[in-house]
């Protein structure tokens, strides 16, 4: 009896954890921990682990990392720095130039 490729049946293998952990450069047992806390859906098939692709893409567009906005960074540590800004100084000029760019 022959799949068919057509409808709900997707030609996709299941990959194996082993197949995950290589596709991402992770260790096998950092996708083991993932499967075991919940963060990558898995299924036990004849007791083997397998993830469904479009389970492993989802968790990989989950894991993707915004970009911080590099003024509001800058602004932070500018406003974090425990160094006092003197007359003259480069960091006193600095915070001139941003109260000049606010302004």
């Amino acid at each position: 009896m022959a799949l068919s490729t057509t409808g709900n049946d997707t030609s996709d293998p299941l990959l194996c954890p082993e197949e995950v952990a290589q596709r991402c450069g992770l260790s096998r047992r950092a996708v083991y921990d993932a499967i075991r806390r919940g963060e990558l859906p898995a299924m036990r098939l004849c007791s083997r682990l397998r993830i469904r692709r479009q389970d492993f893409e989802a968790w990989l567009a989950g894991a993707r990392v915004a970009p911080e906005d590099p003024d509001e960074v800058v602004s932070e540590l500018r406003r974090s720095s425990p160094l006092p800004s003197t007359r003259g100084s480069f960091r006193a000029l600095m915070l001139e130039d941003d109260e000049k760019r606010s302004a």
